[in-house]
């Protein structure tokens, strides 16, 4: 019983090492407006990361509104991840 309780510590604590481990870079959220698209309030530096899907999505959407586009931080840095995204060798290959 003890060595079985002992395994069982030992697995709990392995798995929360690993959960609380940096690894990727945590993807926060920079707006507090909830109505910015699909991937609307992250930084520039996720949307560089992401730019070949969720960024074009998150444009595409931007194009929609128009007007309100320009007002809004999420699509200027949409904008400003593509282009760093797409012309990082990184990022892109």
């Amino acid at each position: 019983m003890n060595r079985t309780l002992k395994i069982a510590a030992l697995l709990l604590t392995t798995g929360c090492i690993a959960a609380c481990s940096p690894g990727e870079p945590t993807e926060t959220e920079v707006s507090t407006v909830t109505d910015e698209g699909p991937y609307g309030g992250y930084s520039v530096q996720w949307y560089k990361v992401h730019w070949n899907v969720e960024t074009k999505d998150q444009r595409r959407w931007c194009q929609q509104q128009e007007e309100r586009s320009a007002q809004m931080k999420s699509c200027l840095d949409a904008a400003i991840g593509w282009k760093q995204g797409w012309g990082d060798p990184k990022t892109n290959t």
